[in-house]
């Protein structure tokens, strides 16, 4: 009974395993993926119902034909116990099971049959390895205890292997693929055993049904966690995207949504009826209402119970029955709830629910393709300190159709909620999944959710035309802005994609910010394509310089002609820390200094883009030293300054209160209307990352400051040349009086 894994080690190191050409190795990672899975030195029966699985982990069939199994005991003496026959081959995710044959009839004997036998048994205090016909080391595990202990046959300091008669064997942990040349890391004592052989029997006939509530359990982790179990219930739900990140597809979160029928509830209002199925090869393949039988091991991951589905097994159907009716999302138990552990969504995980109404108080529907809403009809913006026990998302995964690069799923997902801030979302039906911290409901496609317009207007127009003897002041994190054939979302970017993106930013800067006439802007990956944007925009220059940044991002000025423009300098580049990519380096995107003057109005503004929030809090309050230090020596020479940017920091963490208590600087977070202090979204709750200070000087020739939300506010239409949803960020944006000063000559 084993879990789907992907593939790890291919056979690359075949040509050291030449029969006489190695003697012993030490202990290191499998060479071709062929790892001791499982094994019992004792049993429930004699003591001598022992075995031996191995598991072949890599994506190619291995030869094992003359492997040999070696024992040690406590004193290091090592002899071989038996030996594979020619001709076995060991395919992707197979087992082969060694057993000993001097059991007086444990359960594996007569249940699952060994593919070879052996009659020395192991010590408890001993170990066990596999060798090659040529003794090359493929793999070993043994006991931590032992003088000196078998050191041959083990890994690391080997393990505690249990010392009494049990059911109770030792299986690699990790889907059994963990391979950290660690016994005691790599395996987990499991019971009942779970051996399997080279025909995939594991014995004991027909499995026991095991009830999806008794997985579940009455808390927020499974009680059933390790255990092999075989369920069987309706398909409520699909999930049929791959889980991603930057580097690799995680198969484990494409799968099925499956719920006890009614006459097998147990009516605890405690427990969960539903779980989530992971694995599960196409998934399509299984519409709502097919009654499935499934087998799997239970997980907890990330705090959502589910069942790892069993390799070379997908779900068997069983039958069909109508959907069950959704359990009604009750607003004022959701209310109730502890907002950390939200036990009330616990008790609906894996169900198919529905809420009746909820409204988007949390923005648009975000790239990812969730809403965030509450239940009912209050239109309240969600902010990061708020407590909102209730809020929960909508999620789009089930109509991805399965994309083999998530990333580009060009034709997007027919189970989208698209709606923007405030809208009110009617009829959400589908099961109640959990990821990234936060529940949220899988929509399906056979019902659809109405959306009806809030007050939100569309198109974003809340940013009015500087004066003719005004200053405008932005900052604009475009979100992965790469040139054509860079590297994003793993793909190279496209001469359409590059182009769709440019225009749409063009289209952001003109007609929704009113083409300010100094923007710091933030993830540019070079000069070239902002000065294409400068370009299209007309009547703008810009100006980048390289950073460190290994994804090659930078930071950057588009400054409108009009604006004279004197010594953009780079700052910090080689300034020491540890929090580059670059290691040693204190910056990945050093901050770019311009001075510039309108009018006689002048000042230096700094573009920064300090460390994400994956970086500890030290990092950024060590740029925004470094940042002060520069603004105390412009301001020790009696000029001004502005700094702005992504600072990925909160208004009341230390870097801003840094920059605000060693210098004359002042955020102008607070200056925004209250209900408008965002620039960003994060797990459905608004908060400020990107933001604008200024010193002393420049306070007499403030105007007004906002924040322009045409990104975190709406949903991506996806049209051509339209800025809105450009970006993950809302600009900030400051106007300054140039006080009537004489008119200056426009710079050239």
């Amino acid at each position: 009974m084993k879990v789907r894994v992907g593939a790890r080690i291919a056979a690359s190191l075949a040509a050291m395993l030449v029969a006489g050409s190695v003697t012993v190795i030490p202990a290191a990672a499998s060479p071709n993926g062929v790892l001791i899975s499982e094994f019992r030195f004792r049993g429930p029966v004699g003591g001598s119902d022992e075995f031996v699985e191995l598991l072949n982990t890599s994506s190619v069939s291995v030869d094992i034909s003359g492997y040999k199994l070696e024992g040690c005991n406590a004193s290091n003496t090592r002899s071989v116990r038996t030996t594979v026959p020619s001709g076995v081959v060991l395919e992707p995710g197979n087992h082969y099971l060694f057993t000993n044959s001097s059991s007086s009839g444990g359960p594996y004997s007569g249940d699952v049959p060994g593919d070879q036998t052996y009659a020395t048994g192991f010590t408890d205090t001993g170990g066990v390895r596999i060798v090659t016909s040529g003794d090359a080391l493929i793999d070993a595990a043994g006991s931590s205890g032992g003088s000196p202990g078998p050191v041959d046959c083990r890994e690391g300091g080997g393990t505690t292997i249990p010392a009494t008669n049990s059911d109770t064997s030792l299986r690699r942990v990790g889907n059994e693929t963990q391979d950290s040349d660690n016994n005691a890391a790599d395996f987990e004592t499991i019971s009942p055993s779970n051996p399997e052989n080279l025909s995939g029997d594991t014995g004991g006939g027909e499995p026991a049904i095991t009830k999806i509530h008794d997985i579940q359990g009455d808390g927020s982790s499974s009680p059933l966690v390790g255990q092999t179990v075989t369920i069987e219930g309706v398909v409520v739900g699909h999930d049929d995207e791959d889980g991603f990140n930057f580097d690799r597809n995680f198969a484990e979160d494409r799968g099925l949504f499956v719920q006890e029928e009614l006459a097998d509830y147990d009516n605890d209002p405690d427990t969960s009826e539903g779980i989530f199925v992971g694995f599960v090869e196409d998934v399509l393949d299984y519409p709502l209402g097919s009654v499935v039988k499934v087998e799997g091991q239970v997980k907890e991951k990330f705090g959502l119970t589910m069942i790892a589905e069993t390799i070379n097994q997908e779900p068997e159907i069983v039958g069909s029955t109508p959907l069950p009716e959704p359990v009604t999302i009750d607003p004022v138990l959701a209310e109730a709830q502890a907002e950390g552990s939200k036990p009330y969504y616990e008790t609906l995980e894996g169900m198919r629910v529905a809420l009746a109404e909820g409204t988007a108080n949390s923005g648009g529907t975000n790239k990812f393709g969730e809403l965030f809403l509450t239940p009912g009809l209050e239109q309240d913006r969600v902010f990061r300190t708020d407590s909102e026990p209730a809020l929960l998302a909508t999620d789009d995964d089930a109509g991805a159709g399965d994309p083999q690069n998530p990333y580009k799923d060009a034709d997007g997902s027919s189970t989208t909620v698209d709606a923007d801030l405030f809208d009110t979302v009617t009829n959400v039906v589908g099961p109640l999944a959990f990821s990234f911290s936060h529940f949220k409901i899988m929509n399906q496609e056979d019902v659809v959710p109405v959306v009806i317009d809030g007050p939100t207007p569309y198109p974003f127009d809340e940013v009015d035309e500087a004066g003719p003897r005004e200053l405008r002041v932005a900052s604009f994190n475009v979100e992965n802005f790469f040139g054509v054939g860079e590297e994003l979302d793993r793909a190279p970017v496209t001469e359409e994609e590059y182009t769709y993106k440019r225009d749409r930013i063009v289209d952001a800067i003109d007609r929704l910010l009113e083409r300010p006439h100094v923007i710091a802007v933030q993830e540019v990956s070079n000069l070239a394509i902002l000065e294409d944007v400068a370009d299209e925009l007309g009547h703008y220059r810009a100006f980048l310089e390289e950073g460190n940044d290994e994804r090659g991002i930078d930071v950057g000025f588009l400054i409108a002609r009009g604006v004279r423009v004197e010594d953009v300098r780079q700052v910090g580049k080689d300034a020491p820390g540890q929090c580059s990519d670059v290691d040693g380096l204190l910056f990945d995107r050093p901050p770019l200094i311009a001075d510039v003057e309108r009018q006689g109005f002048g000042f230096s503004i700094f573009s920064n883009h300090f460390s994400s929030k994956s970086a500890p809090d030290s990092c950024r309050e060590a740029q925004a030293t470094f940042v002060a230090q520069q603004v105390q020596g412009i301001e020790a020479s009696g000029d001004e300054a502005i700094v702005t940017g992504d600072l990925n920091a909160f208004e009341d963490e230390g870097a801003l209160t840094i920059l605000e208590s060693t210098t004359s600087l002042d955020n102008l977070w607070d200056e925004a209307p209250e209900e408008e202090r965002y620039s960003f979204a994060f797990s459905g709750k608004l908060q400020t990352l990107d933001h604008m200070l200024i010193t002393d000087g420049l306070q007499d020739a403030f105007r007004d400051f906002t924040y322009a939300h045409f990104d975190n506010d709406y949903f991506d239409r996806e049209t051509p040349g339209d800025g809105h949803r450009v970006s993950d960020h809302d600009p900030p944006l400051a106007t300054f009086f140039t006080t009537g000063r004489d008119h200056q000559e426009e710079a050239q």
